[in-house]
């Protein structure tokens, strides 16, 4: 009964909170790879679509399951936004209540266990994560994460060996969903280490090597196929995005900067856990380091390592939910650059998990003079910081209702950034607010002259406005910048069709032949652009259509990658 309370609890918040997101639309800004713009995701769920879910990696990373459940979706929605979306509350309430669990298995109190995963359920850095329709891949990676730790608790216990099978699947699946897991079997290790420390101290102490080798030899034991899965994932990945360029190289940001920015994000992650303002979907990496909060960064990490090992004999879970922080914000903390953020709220969504179970481990052991119910006044108390979380997170989801907000919003606190413009001046195009997309996007072509995206952005404009000529020099400069982009020709075509000059488009048409779509590409434009050119559509008809058919087909709208 009392576990039934707690799902009702965990669910009601929520629902309440994001229930909203029923009426929200896809923002394209990873939405468009995920789902509105993804030809083999609109199909549904088809046997050509789960091979191509398991041999692709065109969206920068591998993560079959993830494309499996958005085509799962789109067999049951169809276009129906808001089921894709509903259901990622679900997925959230599922995490909140097996994070409630699992501070329950590493002996934090019932009451705070639900306090506290109430804080998660509720927390505004979270928004992210549940109102993104693209972050489903991190709702399910986390779902089967906790439920891989909640089985290796299990299995360590008993040494069953069908729930050391079921977990190594769990944690696959996982790891097949998104690669955030990567760092899960350090993180059992530490875990094992905690274990040994709490149960046997003077094994440590006296330096029992006897001991000490067997432990070592259990733990490798326990975690080499959760090991072998995280080595396989993880190699897979990074060949994904570096193949695909999503990953940094040491050349365009230096060790030393990478190391700063990685300092930063750490004192920003602690300190909107804590206080969670100025959030926003994107935040651009800056030009040079912030040395000052890279050392504020210095001082928490060191600060707080030392305060857990003083914590450490009294309270040993203290400690191992400080390592699960830093060692689950490793793969995304900057170290290897993905992408061009400097951080982001969903990164959060598994390190949080740590943060909680320091609280809840800290605050079991507290002794309040003259309180005869410590545990319950400090509940109260994270129940409180819940509800406050939840307040915030209920008005922060509306700026989530649809991309020209979220976009605005980012631009305010994240500051102008190539990738907020482009995608803003997409998104105004689309809702056919030409004029004020004009201005953002010339603004973007003075920012960023070399970028062949915001060229492109510009000259759809100008051909939707009427300008073609302006759009076609435009549409010409792309083409030398970026030779081997399809799109531009394709575009350029277009203008010279509108400008009645259809045998210098039909020769564009031709020599864009070379760089045809693949059969398989997974864009719904490109499938468009690869039937125009083998002729599928005729010139006649593609003359017909409306520039900003083309345009808002084609918004050229940059990913998140991870």
């Amino acid at each position: 009964m009392q576990e039934v309370l707690a799902l009702s609890l965990l669910g009601f918040s929520v629902l309440t909170i994001y229930l909203q997101v029923a009426s929200h639309r896809p923002i394209p800004f990873d939405d468009s790879l995920y789902l509105t713009g993804n030809a083999w995701v609109l199909r549904g769920l088809t046997w050509d679509g789960v091979v191509w879910a398991f041999t692709n990696v065109d969206a920068a990373n591998w993560h079959p399951v993830t494309w499996i459940s958005h085509m799962v979706d789109q067999q049951i929605f169809g276009a129906t936004t808001g089921g894709h979306m509903i259901e990622n509350l679900f997925w959230h309430i599922g995490n909140s209540y097996l994070v409630f669990r699992l501070l329950q298995a590493l002996g934090v109190s019932r009451v705070l266990a639900l306090a506290l995963a109430l804080v998660f359920a509720c927390h505004p850095l979270n928004v992210e994560s549940v109102a993104w329709l693209s972050q489903r891949k991190n709702q399910l990676s986390t779902f089967m994460l906790l439920g891989t730790v909640l089985l290796y608790l299990e299995w360590r216990d008993t040494g069953r060996r069908l729930t050391l099978v079921l977990l190594t699947i769990a944690y696959a699946v996982s790891l097949m969903a998104k690669a955030m897991g990567v760092t899960l079997p350090l993180t059992l290790a530490v875990y094992e280490a905690f274990v040994l420390w709490r149960d046997h101290p003077e094994s440590v102490v006296n330096r029992d090597w006897t001991k000490l080798r067997s432990w070592c030899l259990g733990t490798v034991r326990r975690i080499l196929p959760l090991v072998a899965a995280a080595l396989g994932v993880a190699v897979a990945t990074f060949l994904a995005q570096n193949r695909l360029g999503a990953v940094a190289s040491l050349e365009s940001i230096p060790i030393l900067s990478r190391g700063a920015n990685a300092l930063a994000a750490f004192a920003t992650y602690l300190r909107t856990f804590l206080w969670p303002a100025d959030l926003c979907l994107f935040y651009p990496m800056k030009e040079s380091p912030d040395w000052p909060l890279a050392l504020v960064g210095v001082l928490l990490a060191a600060s707080g390592t030392l305060w857990v090992t003083l914590q450490a004999r009294r309270a040993p879970m203290v400690a191992f939910g400080w390592a699960w922080f830093v060692i689950s914000l490793l793969p995304v903390i900057g170290l290897v650059q993905v992408g061009s953020q400097s951080h982001a709220d969903r990164y959060m969504y598994v390190p949080m998990i740590g943060l909680l179970l320091m609280a809840g481990a800290y605050f079991d052991g507290v002794r309040i003079e003259s309180c005869r119910a410590p545990r319950a006044a400090l509940a109260a108390l994270v129940f409180t910081f819940a509800v406050g979380m939840g307040v915030h997170a209920y008005a922060y989801t509306m700026l989530w209702r649809n991309p020209e907000t979220a976009y605005r919003r980012s631009l305010e606190v994240g500051g102008v950034s190539y990738t907020m413009m482009v995608n803003l001046a997409a998104t105004l195009t689309n809702l056919n607010y030409f004029k004020s997309a004009e201005l953002y996007s010339e603004i973007a072509a003075q920012l960023w002259s070399d970028r062949p995206m915001v060229l492109g952005n510009l000259a759809s404009l100008q051909a939707l406005l009427g300008k073609f000529d302006k759009a076609e020099a435009g549409y010409r400069r792309a083409i030398e910048i970026e030779p081997d982009n399809v799109q531009h020709y394709y575009m350029l075509a277009l203008v010279l069709l509108h400008k009645n000059q259809n045998d210098e488009a039909e020769a564009v048409l031709n020599r864009a032949l070379r760089l045809l779509p693949s059969e398989t590409d997974w864009r719904a434009s490109y499938r468009m652009i690869r039937s125009v050119l083998l002729r599928e559509i005729p010139i006649s008809a593609l003359k017909q259509s409306t520039m900003i058919e083309a345009a808002t087909a084609n918004p050229g709208v940059q990913s998140a990658a991870r």
